[in-house]
């Protein structure tokens, strides 16, 4: 059987990334078993795994910048965070790496090999779970058609075959949506060892 986590696609694509970030040392910690690595991932998720990877074989990536959004506490003063932290740029997939990447993909979601995708299917239930959530927090958060179908996949799953599924997420618009509906998340980015 898995082990009870639903990933989103940008932590799936974690397992793809040629320089493993922390993040991926702690989704490693979750979803190992022994020697397999098992989790779950929604349909949307295993087709939009691969406009991710397209992008990465269409055009390299320049660093992204962000302002830290974290508050400093220094004795009974608070203030915020004026650093800024940066995202790496990234190459271009050569192609017999993406065909490599898109075979991976491929035996994963087949469950061939060590590592194995449970695909949770778009049913009508999923979709209509999906389309609630949004007309819910549409207005509120920045909330997108891709992530409520992932978590209308988790709902019907827990629902319709009793999953106790954790969602495995690092996207904090994603996170907002989730905390409202009381819906478990982990995030390996901020997990510590």
């Amino acid at each position: 059987m898995p082990a009870l986590f639903l990933l989103d696609t940008d932590v799936y694509y974690l397992l793809f990334e040629p320089d493993k970030p922390l993040s991926y040392t702690h989704l490693m910690q979750k979803i190992q078993i022994g020697t397999t690595i098992s989790f779950y991932i929604s349909e949307i998720t295993s087709l939009e795994i691969h406009s991710v990877l397209g992008k990465r074989r269409r055009k390299p990536s320049k660093p992204q910048r962000h302002k830290c959004e974290r508050q400093i506490i220094v004795g009974s003063q608070i203030t915020r965070c004026s650093n800024t932290w940066i995202l790496p740029s990234f190459k271009k997939l050569k192609p017999k790496v993406f065909r490599e990447m898109q075979k991976l993909i491929s035996d994963i979601e087949a469950q061939r090999g060590d590592i194995q995708a449970t695909i949770l299917k778009l049913e009508s239930a999923t979709i209509e779970k999906g389309r609630q959530l949004l007309i819910k927090y549409a207005a509120s958060y920045d909330f997108r058609s891709h992530d409520a179908l992932i978590a209308g996949s988790l709902l019907v799953a827990r629902e319709v075959q009793g999953l106790d599924l954790t969602l495995v997420t690092s996207d904090k618009k994603f996170q907002n949506v989730l905390k409202e509906e009381a819906i478990p998340f982990y995030d390996p980015a901020k997990a510590t060892v």
